[in-house]
């Protein structure tokens, strides 16, 4: 019975199981002989990880198989549907006609995405609700998306699905033509047509309106003035923004230099999403850290670059913080990439850690394919751009790490005494400093990033009395690869936006089950007061509610 357990974790840790939203291990479909199986990658050969992180994983990675009590930190794409719980179905003709003309790795990946199941709605239904309860999945998605999007998501049918598909290998083919296969493969090149060096290091951001430009302005102030040495910083825009000479001589007095971006601004879209991820992979850097330009660090981001997390080769060299939110098991995005609904929070991409050399270089593919994703607003099944560069990594079959820890949410009380949160407070990545420790959880990281993305929706508050508290689930709930059984309160626990009269746009935490704790907290005296004086200096740099652009 022991020998038994024991190859069942062996196997569950590097053979590619993963776990649907109730706990339950599924087990992969065994790959083609010669094929790479999906969700696993070798581990890069230049991927930027030192041997002592090395060490450090693998004697973590014995401890995970020793005990089976956590998750890898990463997340691995899942099995494709199986097909032969669907007695009705028929593989639909699949013929090219040319080889695919891309760089050899990406076009093995891409190969496999395009050989995955298409299903209809009711085919995939079966494996969906039983990967993501519907119980719990209508309580963890997006109200608002549920209700105006269901509808389209059902009528997503497999000629659509097919043509999606094309459409990425066409987009993908055509930068191979204008850039060479190599443009395509980490750490690729820069504006220069340059080689970009491996390890290179740097800050992006990607704003053009005046007001988006101010507050990048004061955000770069703030990541300087908490000791940002390690390398550059570039601000993108689109092709007739950040006019102002005045902006720019800003930005440039900052050491922050301006660029323009080649995608055009799709015209009649309520938000321009297509900015952001051609930001990222036309910057000079190898690995960037991308934040929006409403979100301000709590300490030195730097240390981002040297956390074990980010530095395993065998997560993807790639970080991404979690939002509120889960994609529900109706959604067509899992039919879209012919993978189940399963066990994982969508983005919050206000910020972003990658390497670009990571996964074997085809981080820098990701990418790209993000960036069809964010033009295509067919591929907007989260409520905009945020979640193509996840889509973009499941549909590549490359690892990602999220950030270990779920989010809080930073705000006030209104005058009826609820809360009303005003920005999400995201955490960093390692244990923190000394004197920045809670408590009730020593090894929880402190807080990093203050993404003030509802402030600009806000009406009737006054800097001063802005973030006053914020709402948490307890420490010891928020682990988000805590257990192979996933952690009973991330199950039962949801967020989101609603409109409070007089008030605009607040955000709350709620349970909606038994086994989720949520508790409010006093901002000046958690982890150390270390965020005592943030809203002073935050709105020092000019930053006010109510200013959406």
């Amino acid at each position: 019975m022991t020998a038994s357990i024991l190859c069942f974790v062996v196997y569950a840790y590097h053979g590619g199981t993963y776990l649907d939203w109730s706990g339950s291990a599924q087990d992969r479909q065994p790959p083609s002989p010669g094929a790479q199986p999906e969700g696993t990658t070798p581990e890069a050969p230049g991927s930027p990880e030192s041997p002592q992180t090395q060490s450090q994983s693998q004697s973590q990675s014995q401890t995970n198989q020793a005990g089976a009590a956590r998750y890898p930190a990463w997340v691995e794409t899942p099995k494709v549907f199986d097909v032969a719980q669907i007695p009705d179905y028929v593989p639909p003709p699949f013929s090219l006609g040319t080889p695919i003309a891309l760089h050899p790795q990406l076009a093995q990946a891409i190969d496999r995405f395009l050989s995955r199941p298409i299903l209809t709605h009711k085919q995939a239904s079966p494996q969906n609700q039983a990967a993501c309860p519907l119980e719990q999945a209508n309580a963890q998605v997006n109200a608002d998306q549920l209700k105006n999007d269901h509808e389209r998501w059902l009528a997503v049918d497999t000629e659509t699905i097919d043509r999606m598909r094309r459409g990425a290998l066409e987009y993908l083919e055509q930068h191979t033509a204008s850039e060479g296969e190599a443009g395509l493969i980490g750490p690729g090149f820069g504006l220069d047509a340059k080689p970009i060096r491996q390890g290179s290091r740097g800050i992006v951001f990607a704003a053009g309106n005046h007001r988006t430009v101010d507050r990048t302005i004061g955000c770069i102030k703030e990541i300087q003035r908490l000791g940002w040495q390690l390398g550059a910083i570039e601000v993108f825009h689109f092709e007739g923004e950040l006019t102002d000479e005045d902006q720019r001589q800003q930005l440039r007095d900052l050491g922050a230099t301006p660029h323009t971006v080649s995608t055009k601004k799709a015209p009649g879209r309520w938000k321009n999403f297509e900015l952001k991820a051609e930001a990222i992979l036309r910057s000079s850097f190898d690995e960037v850290l991308y934040l929006d330009s409403d979100n301000y660090p709590l300490s030195d981001v730097g240390a981002l670059f040297d956390s074990s997390l980010f530095r395993d080769a065998r997560g993807g060299n790639a970080i991404f913080w979690p939002d509120l939110n889960r994609d529900h098991p109706d959604n067509a995005i899992h039919r879209v990439l012919g993978i189940p609904c399963h066990n994982a929070w969508e983005l919050d991409s206000g910020q972003i850690l990658i390497a670009k050399s990571g996964n074997d270089g085809l981080n820098l593919a990701a990418l790209y394919l993000a960036q069809y994703m964010a033009e295509e607003g067919n591929f907007w099944f989260s409520g905009g751009d945020k979640d193509t560069f996840r889509y973009a990594f499941l549909a590549l079959g490359i690892t990602y790490t999220p950030a270990p820890r779920w989010l809080s949410l930073l705000g006030h009380r209104d005058p009826k005494d609820n809360f009303c949160g005003a920005a999400m407070l995201q955490y960093g990545l390692d244990p923190p400093r000394d004197g920045h420790a809670d408590p009730a959880d020593p090894s929880h990281p402190e807080p990093l990033f203050v993404h003030a993305n509802l402030l600009k929706h806000m009406s009737g508050v006054r800097p001063g009395d802005v973030f006053t508290l914020f709402r948490r689930l307890v420490p010891g709930q928020d682990d988000v690869r805590n257990e192979y059984r996933p952690a009973k309160a991330l199950h039962s626990v949801t967020g989101g936006g609603s409109s409070v009269a007089g008030k605009g746009l607040c955000s709350d935490i709620i349970a909606f089950r038994g086994g989720a704790d949520i508790e409010t907290v006093d901002t000046t005296t958690s982890f150390g007061g270390m965020m005592k004086g943030f809203e002073d200096q935050f709105f020092s740099y000019g930053a006010l509610p109510g200013l959406w652009r």
